[in-house]
């Protein structure tokens, strides 16, 4: 198909008559459109309680959290106790295995309020004081 002439559309002066009476050719706004004011400025932050503050709430465990982790480092220490029973009978006791366990006992004890509980820590950490004590001496 072959254009010979351009003709110009009226559609776009339709629609501005079908807009009726009245019709403007303002710019669309909103009805309550207003002009932007200049914003406040931030309100200032109350006072922050102290870092003490923060930190001391942080600490405050529940029981349920204090029981867990008091579980989890029961369970580890079973596990070192394990393991050095292992090597102790094979003879081949390793220092950072006795330290790791030496410094987790010490942990637990600053933790435990039950004393028979902590009786038993003292006597594992005195066995693990003196295995170390035996490895030393080997060394020197």
């Amino acid at each position: 198909m072959r254009v010979t002439q351009a003709r110009r559309s009226n559609a776009g002066k339709e629609a501005r008559r079908a807009r009726g009476p009245g019709a403007s050719n303002r710019p669309f706004q909103l009805p309550d459109a207003r002009p932007v004011q200049s914003r406040a400025e931030p309100a200032i932050p109350a006072a922050v309680a102290g870092v003490g503050t923060i930190i001391a709430l942080q600490a405050v465990e529940e029981p349920s959290e204090r029981r867990r982790r008091a579980v989890e480092t029961g369970d580890r220490i079973l596990d070192l106790l394990d393991k050095m029973k292992i090597a102790l009978l094979s003879g081949e006791v390793s220092v950072s295995d006795l330290d790791t366990l030496k410094r987790t006992i010490g942990r637990q004890l600053d933790l435990e309020s039950d004393p028979e509980l902590n009786e038993i820590l003292k006597q594992i950490d005195l066995r693990a004081r003196v295995e170390l004590a035996k490895i030393r001496g080997r060394a020197a």
